[in-house]
């Protein structure tokens, strides 16, 4: 994954190849503990991961953009990111066929044959 278009700084490049190589818990965040705390059943690892990449890159929540159905795993989910607050601006992505990558969510949705709508839902609360 090309960290390099987010123009991050050490630290946070650092923590997210971290998190990504499964070198670092994404339970060492605050933001993802909070929503822990609030969970009966644990978000999934992927899940948690995204919590922490949004926490890293100072965005402004999780979010998902909708396709087609594909299975009861990831439902009609066909992408989640970390909400930078523009769509053309780069940020984490967690794609179902691709997995992490980092694009726009514009090009994303561009991208994709299948028919997209965004969400201004927190992923998290779905």
């Amino acid at each position: 994954m090309d960290l390099k278009i987010l123009d991050l700084n050490p630290q946070q490049e650092s923590n997210i190849r971290k998190i990504l190589s499964n070198k670092l818990d994404p339970k060492e965040f605050s933001h993802v503990r909070h929503w822990l705390s609030k969970c009966f059943n644990p978000p999934r690892l992927d899940e948690q991961k995204m919590c922490a990449f949004d926490q890293i890159l100072f965005g402004f929540g999780v979010e998902l953009v909708e396709g087609e159905w594909q299975n009861g795993y990831w439902g009609n989910i066909l992408f989640t990111y970390v909400n930078m607050g523009f769509m053309e601006i780069p940020t984490i992505v967690h794609h179902r066929d691709k997995g992490f990558i980092v694009d726009s969510v514009e090009n994303l949705v561009i991208k994709t044959n299948r028919r997209a709508r965004c969400q201004n839902k927190p992923a998290r609360q779905r």
